[in-house]
């Protein structure tokens, strides 16, 4: 089910010049915070695997190795890290909204971090010019993101709590 909604999460977007913003990453947050890292990391590789070999479930129904090896690449890849990241503090820490909220930052400011700098190659640019483009603009969009993930999560793992 969580793979199902992040394929849907990436096909909610908004088109800007260079990298969609899409929900990509509140799926990628609300997996790294509901499942352990190994069912966490398995659902993300599948999805890029599947997206590799063709299947159009990156952003804008695209798909195929050449999307890993674009200047979204970097993006994509750094969702493994995402979810390394958080997922992993989570299964050593408690759940709460302070921990999910922190968890969450790291990993998604890694995941950022590595798709602006993937932007140095791809698309030869300095490193000034990638965390322009490729960091600044998704800052906002990402802390407000964060938040959602908190927020959904919190209602989810309470309902699970309440419904055992």
């Amino acid at each position: 089910m969580m793979l199902a909604i992040l394929i849907i999460c990436s096909q909610i977007t908004i088109p800007l010049p260079g990298v969609p913003l899409t929900l990509q990453t509140f799926a990628i947050g609300m997996i790294a915070t509901m499942l352990p890292l190994r069912d966490c990391l398995l659902i993300i590789f599948t999805y890029l695997l599947i997206g590799s070999v063709g299947l159009p479930v990156f952003a804008n129904f695209a798909g195929g190795l050449p999307i890993l090896l674009s200047p979204l690449g970097g993006y994509l890849i750094g969702f493994l890290i995402y979810g390394l990241i958080t997922s992993g503090i989570l299964g050593l820490t408690s759940r709460s909204s302070l921990t999910i909220c922190l968890a969450n930052f790291l990993g998604a400011a890694s995941q950022l971090i590595i798709g602006g700098l993937w932007l140095i190659p791809a698309n030869h640019l300095t490193l000034s010019q990638a965390m322009t483009i490729g960091v600044i603009p998704f800052i906002i969009p990402g802390i407000l993101k964060l938040f959602l993930v908190v927020i959904v999560a919190q209602r989810l793992l309470k309902a699970r709590l309440l419904a055992r």
